[in-house]
């Protein structure tokens, strides 16, 4: 930005230069010249905003090779030059006949171990390799309930197939009620029902769960089924006879005939699943169990040899599959990236060896570029800091961007030190990777604050200072300069808005008192001093009075 400044100073010194050679050409002599003539600006307030800025070339972030991993035949190419592909997509494939056979042929084999070992270890597939075989073959609960016929104890031997007990849900119990025809249509699912049992001097409360309005014959007459069920408080079993009567909205439907408990919810038998000697008894007769709970363990060395063997076939069976996975993957080229395919230079038919290129592909969603930045700008450019960037082929339009690196170390270009800065880019779906970019990286603003052209102050004596028009003419005035941008100033002491202040002089001698040659130049505080006197630059645009 500093260099920007030189500039502008440089080009006002030709141009009031120039003006002044006109001036002293086309107007009356010296001797008939009513005085100097000055470029003004007033001291304004206004908004200030600080850019960097710089060019360069936008490359994707990710460009990546289509390489085939395996020898084969190129059977398909999936894709051409210019298309959009997402991450994993299918590119080209190879051919290998027998690995698809051999691979679905080992992955049914290792289904079926593990279910047939899950079944007898009474855990689920997936554990079955990762269990101690030294702790024998348990078997659990198949579903919540209580435990019945369990006849079993420590030490007893235990045939495969043997029952080991019964597991029934009797917290609930199930009817199937036979309802008149002509009262079905009365019923629906979650009405109330109330059971009658002579046993009980209140009915149970229960609940329709379902309906079937189709009629079936019962002797010499239709019925419809209705499914009630209810809580079982412990006293309900199948086989129990009661009343039923539904509480429908229409009223009671009372059903003539006595109905049946039919059964509890649920109820399943336990097996045992391998031959062994019961090494623990879980459970009690009677007790309650929730599903996956264990019952009885066996064990024994022949308990151990059959789990161990089982365990290693499986493990056999995966690596072999993980081996023919590899291979099959390898046949199927895609895609390591989402993108844009840059270029196929492969066709069905053609000898792939593993390693070779077929294709590449970058993704034009993220890009990014690298700019140069000079030894005056670097320090005021940090990571993480917003930028916008424009490309002359689409006019009109910006990107967001976003500094990722700062170089911390430069080299010397035409005298100065110059600092590479990365940056990404953010939606770059229409850009194209080369395309040359102007980029604007935002350093600071200020808001409402007193301004002045860059081009009026000036250091003196290491002071920056300022040329105010007043009526007795120019007088320099000490000022203190805040935020700084290649077109304004902003002043934070020294002046007042209104305040007239020269911005360049047809004459030599710009201050009253002092000779212009004692003048350092038009330069900002604390940066480089321009060479030779301080000749006043151009006004910036609108910046004249």
């Amino acid at each position: 930005m500093w260099r920007r400044i030189v500039g502008w100073v440089v080009v006002a010194v030709i141009l009031v230069g120039g003006g002044t050679f006109a001036y002293k050409k086309l107007l009356p002599r010296p001797e008939e010249s009513v005085g100097p003539v000055y470029a003004t600006a007033r001291v304004k307030r206004g908004d200030l905003k600080v850019t960097v800025e710089g060019t360069g070339q936008l490359q994707p972030i990710f460009l990546s090779e289509l390489t085939a991993a395996a020898d084969g035949t190129l059977v398909s190419v999936e894709v051409q030059r210019g298309q959009r592909v997402e991450a994993g997509q299918l590119v080209a494939t190879l051919r290998n006949d027998q690995i698809g056979y051999e691979l679905q042929e080992l992955m049914f084999q290792v289904e079926q171990a593990r279910l047939e070992l899950a079944s007898v270890l009474g855990v689920p597939p997936e554990q079955v390799t990762r269990v101690d075989p030294n702790r024998g073959v348990q078997i659990s609960a198949p579903i919540s309930g209580r435990v019945t016929e369990l006849r079993l104890k420590n030490g007893d031997p235990v045939e495969e197939g043997a029952l080991v007990a019964r597991i029934v849900d009797d917290a609930t119990v199930v009817s199937i009620a036979e309802v008149n025809p002509g009262d079905v249509k009365y019923v629906s699912v979650g009405q109330k029902a109330q059971m009658w049992f002579d046993e009980f001097a209140t009915p149970v409360e229960g609940v329709v769960t379902a309906v079937d309005d189709t009629p079936v014959p019962k002797d010499n007459y239709l019925v419809c089924r209705v499914t009630v069920e209810a809580q079982n408080r412990g006293l309900l079993k199948p086989g129990m006879k009661y009343r039923l009567t539904i509480l429908a909205p229409r009223g009671p439907i009372e059903v003539a005939e006595p109905q049946t408990i039919d059964r509890y919810r649920a109820e399943d038998v336990v097996r045992s699943s391998a031959k062994g000697t019961v090494t623990r008894v879980h459970v009690k007769d009677m007790q309650r169990v929730e599903k996956g709970d264990p019952i009885v363990s066996l064990g024994g060395e022949s308990t151990r040899r059959y789990i161990e063997q089982k365990q290693l076939e499986i493990r056999q069976k995966e690596l072999q599959i993980a081996q023919k996975q590899d291979i099959r993957n390898k046949l199927e080229i895609r895609s390591p990236i989402a993108g844009t395919v840059a270029w196929i230079w492969a066709n069905p038919g053609m000898k792939v060896q593993a390693g070779q290129s077929i294709g590449s592909i970058f993704d034009n969603s993220r890009m990014n570029l690298n700019i140069m930045i000079d030894e005056l700008d670097v320090v005021n450019v940090r990571e993480g800091q917003e930028a916008t960037i424009t490309v002359e082929a689409l006019p009109g339009k910006s990107w967001k961007a976003r500094v990722l690196r700062v170089d911390m170390m430069g080299h010397t270009e035409g005298g100065f030190a110059q600092y590479g800065c990365f940056l990404e880019v953010e939606g770059t779906g229409e850009l194209k990777p080369g395309m040359t970019a102007n980029v604007s990286i935002f350093v600071d603003e200020k808001k409402d604050v007193l301004l002045i052209p860059i081009e009026a102050v000036y250091e003196e004596d290491g002071e920056a200072r300022v040329d105010v028009l007043t009526e007795k003419g120019p007088e320099s005035v000490p000022v203190k300069i805040g935020l700084c941008n290649d077109r304004w100033a902003e002043v934070l002491a020294g002046l007042e808005e209104g305040q007239v202040v020269i911005t360049g002089s047809s004459l030599e001698r710009l201050g009253p008192e002092k000779p212009p040659e004692q003048k350092e130049g038009l330069v900002l505080p604390g940066t480089r001093k321009a060479p030779g006197g301080s000749t006043p630059p151009a006004v910036p645009p609108g910046g004249g009075k």
